[in-house]
C-alpha cells in the first residue's frame, strides 16, 4: 500500500522522504504571486512574504494532475493507495482526491483527518505504523479513526493580524485586543475551527496549551506529541522542553507550521497536537 497526503501536514521533509510518503502540494497566492507549497516556496520564505503583504495570503487544493500522478504512481508501484487528507470542513482538498478516485478505481481509499497542520501528520505517520505491522487498508482506515477521534489540537495565536487581513475581525476589535494584551486560544472540533479561550497576557495563554494536555490525560509515555510554530522556535523549543520535562511523552516532534494553516494562525503562532 502506497500512503499518499498533502502539503498541510507539515511532516519535516526528511521524515516523509524516509518513509516513501507521496505529498500532493497545495498552492498559494501571495501579492499576486502563484506558489507551490514545498515546491518554489519554504515555509521560512511563506513567513517573510506574508509579513511583508498588505493582504492575507490565498491557499488552494492541489491540482488534478498532481493526485493523478500520485495515485498512478502508488498504484504502480504498490497495488493500492491510501491517501489522508487535511479536514474537508477547513478545505477542499479532500474533494479532489476524492474526484481522481472515481476516474482511477476503488484500489484508492480517501480518509478526512479532520485535523490540519501536524495533526494530519501524526495520523499519516500512525497509518504507516499500522501499514509495516502488516495491517490491511479496511483495518487502518477503523484504528485511525478512532486516533483520530482521540486527537486533540490547540492553538495559541500570537497576533489577531491575519484576521483583520482576512476580514474576520474589525481593526478596532484588534486595537482594543492589543490593548489589553489579549491572545486567543483555538482548537479543532469536529473539523472545524473554534475558540477555545482568549486569555490575558502570553504566557497565560500559553500555559493553557499544558492545562489541555493535563485535562486530556496524564501518561504520554507511550504516545507522539507534536508542535508546529509560526516563525518562533525559541517560544516553540519552551514549550517543547516544558512538555517534555511534564509528561515525559514517548517523543515530541517539532516542526515548522506551513501556509495553509500557518496563514490563519499568523507569525508567532504555537499549535500543539496530542
Amino acid at each position: 500500500m502506497q500512503i499518499v497526503t498533502d502539503s498541510s501536514c507539515d511532516l519535516p521533509r526528511e521524515l516523509i522522504e524516509k518513509l516513501g510518503i507521496l505529498v500532493v502540494p497545495l498552492q498559494i497566492e501571495i501579492d499576486g504571486k502563484q506558489y507551490i507549497d514545498g515546491v518554489n516556496l519554504t515555509h521560512h520564505e511563506f513567513f517573510e512574504k506574508m509579513a511583508a503583504s498588505p493582504t492575507l495570503p490565498k491557499t488552494s487544493q492541489p491540482s488534478p494532475q498532481s493526485y493523478m500522478d500520485a495515485f498512478r504512481e502508488g498504484i504502480r508501484q504498490h497495488g493500492e493507495v491510501l491517501s489522508i487528507h487535511l479536514s474537508s470542513k477547513l478545505s477542499g482538498t479532500i474533494e479532489g482526491a476524492l474526484m481522481v478516485r472515481e476516474e482511477l478505481g476503488n484500489n484508492i481509499e480517501v480518509f478526512d483527518t479532520l485535523s490540519g497542520s501536524i495533526g494530519v501528520g501524526l495520523q499519516v505517520l500512525k497509518a504507516y505504523e499500522l501499514m509495516k505491522e502488516g495491517m490491511q487498508t479496511s483495518s487502518i482506515v477503523e484504528k485511525l479513526k478512532e486516533y483520530r477521534d482521540h486527537m486533540r489540537v490547540v492553538v495559541y495565536l500570537e497576533t489577531l493580524e491575519n484576521a483583520v487581513k482576512g476580514g474576520r475581525v474589525s481593526k478596532p476589535k484588534e486595537f482594543v485586543a492589543n490593548l489589553l494584551n489579549l491572545k486567543p486560544v483555538v482548537h479543532v472540533e469536529d473539523g472545524y475551527v473554534k475558540i477555545l479561550k482568549t486569555i490575558r497576557g502570553k504566557k497565560k495563554a500559553i500555559r493553557l496549551l499544558i492545562e489541555e494536555m493535563e485535562k486530556k490525560q496524564k501518561d504520554y509515555q507511550n504516545q507522539i506529541v507534536a508542535i508546529t510554530h509560526c516563525d518562533c522556535l525559541d517560544e516553540a523549543l519552551a514549550l517543547k522542553d516544558e512538555i517534555i520535562n511534564k509528561f515525559n511523552p514517548k517523543e515530541v516532534m517539532l516542526t515548522t507550521m506551513g501556509p495553509v494553516i500557518g496563514t490563519h494562525a499568523g507569525i508567532g503562532g504555537l499549535l500543539v497536537c496530542f
